[in-house]
This record gives structure tokens, sequence and C-alpha cells, in this order.
């Protein structure tokens, strides 16, 4: 697929309805603007209004008033050949996406040698859309390992990533991250007595351990890492066969290492603004 396909497509999918019915949240005007700024690329680095209306195939009218809008914002510059270019505010949203991916990229060689050492996988993830998202995922010799990889999703409520994540919180900004769907609930109400219990090993520890709580046979522990104003912004865990990963293993070898690693990327953790 050519670069230069990719605004038309982007337009064509954001337009489309749902069940037939238009999307009524959908707002048009920034959904054209993102636009805007996704035509820039490494062989298109600065671009004029008319370039920029070919593109997008919208009015050249349009296009100059929503280029107008983002050079106010901060999102484009203009030369002096009137020739536009991103600006400084679109790197500062790049950055922020790097950070998470630097992060992840410092922890793999760590992660990658906790999941060889004692035959497990393990991995980093942030949390998103009230669940667990995989960063980057490790895995060792073992044949006994979750089915997940990098970009997988997991529950809060019913994954040692999860736990982690919700571990750190306060009880009222644990029921606001769960949400308040049935089936949030309903998960929630299940796994809470055998979380609210593991939490005692975290507050004496700083790292929860799992212990086949929902995948029997199958132990993991986790630890949060947090940015520079104490949020949690990554959680990293190790996980394997009980037999592999007993209690005696994950509280004296993988939970101090898993602690002493989420120490060590909380140096560049720190979300920027």
């Amino acid at each position: 697929m050519r670069s230069s396909d990719l605004p038309k497509q982007a337009r064509r999918a954001a337009s489309a309805r749902h069940g037939g019915v238009p999307d009524r949240q959908f707002v048009a005007a920034l959904a054209r603007g993102l636009e805007i700024l996704g035509c820039f690329s490494e062989t298109r680095p600065s671009l004029n209004v008319t370039e920029i209306a070919h593109l997008l195939g919208i009015p050249q009218p349009s296009v100059w008033r929503l280029c107008h809008t983002l050079i106010k914002l901060g999102y484009l510059t203009a030369d002096a050949g009137d020739r536009l270019r991103p600006a400084l505010a679109v790197l500062r949203l790049g950055y922020m996406v790097l950070s998470d991916l630097t992060t992840a990229e410092l922890a793999k060689p760590y992660l990658q040698d906790l999941a060889d050492r004692y035959f497990a996988a393990s991995g980093i993830a942030v949390c998103e859309d009230r669940g667990m998202r995989l960063l980057m995922r490790c895995e060792g010799g073992s044949e006994l390992v979750l089915n997940l990889q990098t970009g997988s999703r997991v529950s809060l409520a019913t994954s040692s990533l999860g736990w982690g994540y919700l571990a750190d919180l306060s009880p009222e900004e644990r029921e606001a991250a769960l949400g308040d769907s049935d089936a949030a609930r309903r998960s929630w109400k299940a796994a809470e007595p055998a979380f609210l219990e593991a939490c005692e090993g975290y507050r004496q520890h700083g790292f929860i351990i799992n212990a086949g709580v929902f995948h029997p046979g199958y132990n993991t522990a986790a630890v949060p890492v947090r940015d520079g104003d104490g949020r949690t912004a990554f959680v990293i865990n190790c996980g394997g066969e009980a037999s592999l990963l007993p209690m005696s293993v994950l509280e004296g070898e993988v939970g101090p290492r898993l602690k002493d690693l989420a120490r060590m990327l909380e140096g560049v953790a720190e979300r920027k603004p």
C-alpha cells in the first residue's frame, strides 16, 4: 500500500456507519484535522495547502481553515514559502508514545532473562480502557505459558498485570479504574477476596503474587512501575508453572528481581507534559 493512499483510506473508514446508523459522537472536523497531520511523513516532511487538499480530496478553503487552526494551536508551522511542517506540539505527542516504547525496550533484556532463567513468561503492560495492554512479552522454554503476546489485552480484575496495577491504588481509585459495568462487577466480586489477601503480601514485600487463583498450576508475581508523580505508569510481571515457580521462588527470587527492575525503570517512566 502506498503511503499517499492512507489519508483517503482513513477518511473513508472514519466516515463509516455503524450498523447503518451514523455515529453521532464522531466529530468530522477533528478527524479532518488529524488527517492533515497524517499527511506528513518522512517522504513528505513539508506540504502546501494545495497538496494537502489533493491528498485528502477536500476543498482547499476547508484545508486552509483547518491548517490555520493547527498553526494557532502549535501543531503546524509555516515557512517563508507557505509550506507547512509539523511543529513542536506534534513532537510532544510523539514523545509520549516513544517514551513508552523506550521503557519497554529497556525492560526487554531483563524480562527475557527472567523468562529464560525460570522457564517462565514475563511482560510489561499499561492500563488502557479498563484493561492491561501488553507492550512487551517475553517467553522462556516452558511449554506451559498463557496464550498471550505483545499487544494482547487482559482484564484488570482477573490478571496478574491487572492486580499489579490495582494494588497501587486507593480503594476509591480502584473502583473507578474497574468501571461499573455488570461484567466488571461480577469479575471483581469473584476476584476481590483473593486480591485483598494478596495485597497483604504486596504491602509487606512490594510485589503482588497470584498463586493459581485464575489458572490452577500457574503462579505469577507483578510489580507496578511508577512515574515521577508516583502514579503507576506500567506493570511488569513474571509467571509460569507452579512446579517451577513455587511461592518460595516467587517470594525469594522472582518478586525481588521484578522490584529491582521496576525501580530502575522508574527513572525513564516519567510522563512528560
